[in-house]
């Protein structure tokens, strides 16, 4: 470290990894994506189901590999599906088809 650089007791050296720009944000929400990437994860639960009848919620989420989906993306596609009667809750984490 050079002495300009020097860390001090209690303070920090602080970097931002973004820049300003008068233009708005490179990521903008695209319903029509977002719908048809939701009715795509209805329809994987959907046939999994369909084909081996109840699973707990974690067996669903191993075997379409949900974990890639996205953050929050497996939980809400689980309460559309449910709500629009693709799928139903059998109990507390278990889920059949409708």
């Amino acid at each position: 470290m050079t002495p300009e650089t020097k860390r001090r007791p209690g303070r920090r050296i602080e970097r931002h990894d973004y820049a300003y720009t008068p233009f708005g944000t490179g990521s903008r929400y695209d319903q029509d994506e977002n719908d048809w990437w939701l009715d795509r994860e209805l329809s994987l639960i959907e046939s999994l189901l369909r084909d081996r009848g109840e699973m707990k919620r974690g067996d669903i989420g191993d075997a379409l590999g949900c974990k890639y989906w996205g953050p929050r993306r497996f939980a809400r596609a689980l309460k559309a599906g449910v709500e629009e009667g693709r799928f139903r809750r059998v109990r507390r984490g278990v889920y059949g088809p409708a």
